[in-house]
C-alpha cells in the first residue's frame, strides 16, 4: 500500500489523536521510508509490539533487565575451552526474528564480509586467497561479546530510526547478564542517564548474545566502516582482505616480508581497537611462501580451494568404523549423545565436502547411506 501522510493525519484526527503527536509520527515515518524505503517504520515500543504480536509490558521488562529472558549453556570449542550460548525466551526470540527478517537482512554489508549474508559461504571466502604466497590470519577475541549495545544503537540510528526506538531495538538485541565477568571492568558499567531513556538505566552495558538470531547481522553491520578501512589499508599494501565473522584473512602473491606483515597486524589492531575489538594473539598466524596455507579449513595453495588431508582422513575413519562396528557402537565409542546426533555430524561433514569437492563427496554419500541406520534413530 502506498504511504499517504494526509490519509494518516486524517485517520488520526478521527481517532482523536493529538495533532502534535500525529505530526511527529508522520515525520518519523517519512524519515525512515525516504532514506530506507525497504524498512518498516517504527514509532514506539508499543508499535513494535503490535507489529510483532508481542506483549508490550513484557518488552518493557526485557528493556529494563534482560536477566531471565535467556537460557544459557556452554558447548565445547574445537580449539579449546567452552563457548557460552544464550538462547532468547520465546517472546524475545519472536521479536528478534522479526527484527532480523524485516530490518537487518535488508541492509547491505561490506563486500569483504563473507559470513551470515545471502549467498555468503566459507568456499567463496577461501577462494579469494587461492594461489597466495603470503597468508596472514587474525582472530577477533570474544567477537559478539565485545560489541556493546552502544555500537548496536548506532547501527539502528545509521539505518534511520529515531533515538528512542533505536535505543529500544538495541536493548532488545543485546543482553547484560548479572553473572558476566565483564562487569568487573569499569568500561562496561553505565552511569545514570538524564535523558528520557534514563528510566531504563540498569547500571550495566549490554552486548550481543551468541545464540540470538539478530547477532550475526548486527555484527556485520557494526563492522561495515572497519571493513572499509581495513580493505583500504590492505589495498595500499597490495594485499587482499576478507572477513568471515571473527576470522580476518589477508593474502598476497606479490613481494612481501614479515616486517610488512607485522606492520599490517599493528594497523589492523589499531582499527579494531577503535570499535572495542581486540586481536587474539594466540591465533595470529603469518604463513610465508612454502608454508601450508589453510583458510577456514580449506587448502588455498592451488587454483581453487580443496579439502585438507586431515579432513579426508577424519571422514574415512568415520565411514570405516560405521561399517565395521555399526552406528550404535560407533556412537558409543566416539562419545555422541545419540545415533541421530552422530548421524547429523557425519552427514554435515559430507555436505561440507560436497560444497568443496562434489565428485569426492558423492562417493562418500553413497557409502554413508548404505550403513545400517535404524529406521527411527534415538533422539530423532
Amino acid at each position: 500500500m502506498t504511504w499517504s501522510p494526509q490519509q494518516y493525519l486524517a485517520d488520526g484526527r478521527l481517532l482523536g489523536v493529538d495533532p502534535t503527536t500525529l505530526q511527529s509520527a508522520v515525520e518519523q515515518i517519512e524519515e525512515v521510508i525516504v532514506t530506507h524505503p525497504e524498512l518498516p517504520a517504527l514509532l514506539t515500543l508499543n508499535h513494535l509490539a503490535r507489529r510483532t504480536g508481542a506483549d508490550y509490558q513484557e518488552l518493557r521488562s526485557i528493556i529494563r533487565c534482560s536477566n531471565g529472558f535467556y537460557r544459557h549453556f556452554r558447548i565445547h570449542k574445537r580449539s579449546s575451552g567452552h563457548r557460552l550460548i544464550s538462547v532468547p525466551a520465546p517472546t524475545l526470540m519472536t521479536v528478534q526474528r522479526w527484527i532480523a527478517k524485516y530490518i537487518l537482512n535488508s541492509q547491505p554489508v561490506h563486500h569483504c564480509s563473507f559470513a551470515f549474508g545471502p549467498g555468503a559461504s566459507i568456499l567463496k571466502c577461501a577462494a579469494r586467497h587461492t594461489g597466495a604466497r603470503w597468508l596472514i590470519k587474525l582472530d577477533v577475541a570474544g567477537f559478539f561479546g565485545s560489541i556493546s549495545e552502544l555500537r548496536v544503537y548506532r547501527v539502528f540510528r545509521s539505518i534511520g530510526y529515531r533515538p528512542l526506538i533505536a535505543f529500544e531495538l538495541a536493548r532488545l538485541t543485546t543482553h547484560a547478564p548479572l553473572e558476566s565477568p565483564r562487569y568487573t571492568l569499569s568500561q562496561w558499567r553505565a552511569k545514570p542517564h538524564p535523558s528520557p531513556i534514563g528510566k531504563y538505566w540498569r547500571g550495566r552495558i549490554g552486548y550481543l548474545p551468541q545464540g540470538a538470531p539478530t547477532s550475526p547481522m548486527l555484527s556485520n553491520l557494526m563492522m561495515r566502516d572497519s571493513d572499509a578501512e581495513i580493505e583500504a589499508l590492505s589495498k595500499a599494501m597490495g594485499i587482499r582482505y576478507t572477513r568471515y565473522s571473527d576470522d580476518l584473512t589477508f593474502s598476497t602473491s606479490g613481494n612481501f616480508d614479515r616486517v610488512s606483515a607485522r606492520k599490517l597486524i599493528w594497523r589492523v589492531r589499531t582499527i579494531l581497537g577503535r570499535v572495542g575489538l581486540q586481536i587474539n594473539n594466540r591465533k595470529t598466524n603469518i604463513v610465508p611462501p612454502g608454508g601450508r596455507k589453510i583458510v577456514l579449513g580449506l587448502l588455498v595453495d592451488g587454483t581453487q580451494p580443496r579439502l585438507t588431508r586431515d579432513f579426508r582422513s577424519m571422514l574415512r575413519q568415520h565411514l570405516y568404523f560405521l561399517s565395521k562396528v555399526g552406528p550404535a557402537e560407533h556412537t558409543k565409542q566416539r562419545g555422541f549423545d545419540s545415533i541421530w546426533g552422530m548421524y547429523r555430524h557425519v552427514r554435515g561433514l559430507i555436505d561440507f565436502a560436497n560444497m568443496v569437492e562434489p565428485f569426492y563427496a558423492q562417493a562418500l554419500l553413497g557409502d554413508f547411506d548404505k550403513m545400517n541406520w535404524p529406521a527411527n534413530p534415538p533422539g530423532a
